[in-house]
């Protein structure tokens, strides 16, 4: 069966001398894997963390693989491919939605906030913040979104998602300087949120104990590998 199709690219794997599997979240089927035979020296140019393309492919009715004929980029992402500090962003991000999306279905509401993203960050200057304003929308998005649940916090419950003052009970929670952080930007809008002032560590802190919070949420959920790396050109 051939279709065309839009996805964002999230994982890149050889397959051969020439070949690739790529893992995609695609508007019509979710996450879904495709062979892209010849695609190192077809398009491999055009395939970056968070690309976003328009696939032509088919499948066979025995295979979950689909077979890519065509690919082509909608749009060609300017400034992700070639910003170092972008570049080290979009490795985690690719790796973190890859994660939390990887048994997904189709969910138009979650691709088109995904596509809003990227194209926003492929065209702003404002970075900073950025992988602390991801980690909370996205979770939002996927049902756990952290909350304010008493102003003033102490605590952050890891398992309710809350802000609270009091010690939660039985639960893993989290105390300590990010907590009147994370309660401030929770109640700030984008532009606002991409401009507060945070110190390097205390950012470093806060995108960690984010991380934690999704290890509470995402079954097998794991530290993504490429987090140190961003969090050092971040610093850099």
């Amino acid at each position: 069966m051939k279709s065309v199709q839009t996805g964002i690219l999230l994982k890149k794997l050889n397959y051969s001398e020439t070949s690739l599997i790529l893992h995609f979240y695609t508007l019509d089927e979710g996450f879904k894997p495709f062979l892209f035979q010849g695609g190192k020296k077809k398009k491999g140019n055009i395939l970056h963390p968070l690309s976003i393309v328009e696939i032509e492919s088919y499948q066979r009715p025995d295979s979950e693989l689909g077979k890519i004929s065509t690919i082509s980029p909608q749009p060609v992402l300017q400034s992700i491919p070639v910003h170092p500090v972008k570049g080290g962003l979009a490795f985690f991000l690719t790796e973190l939605i890859a994660q939390c999306l990887k048994s997904s279905d189709s969910d138009p509401r979650l691709f088109r906030f995904l596509i809003t993203e990227i194209k926003w960050l492929d065209d702003t200057t404002e970075i900073t913040n950025y992988p602390i304003w991801f980690l909370i929308k996205f979770a939002d998005l996927l049902g756990f979104s952290p909350h304010i649940l008493e102003e003033n916090p102490i605590y952050f419950d890891l398992e309710e998602g809350e802000l609270t003052r009091f010690q939660p009970k039985g639960h893993v929670f989290i105390q300590d300087e990010t907590i009147p952080i994370l309660e401030e930007l929770l109640n700030k809008n984008k532009p606002e949120f991409m401009k507060y002032k945070i110190s390097k560590t205390m950012r470093k802190q806060l995108i960690n104990n984010l991380i934690d919070y999704y290890k509470q949420h995402i079954s097998n959920f794991k530290t993504p590998k490429s987090l140190e790396v961003m969090q050092t050109v971040f610093n850099e």
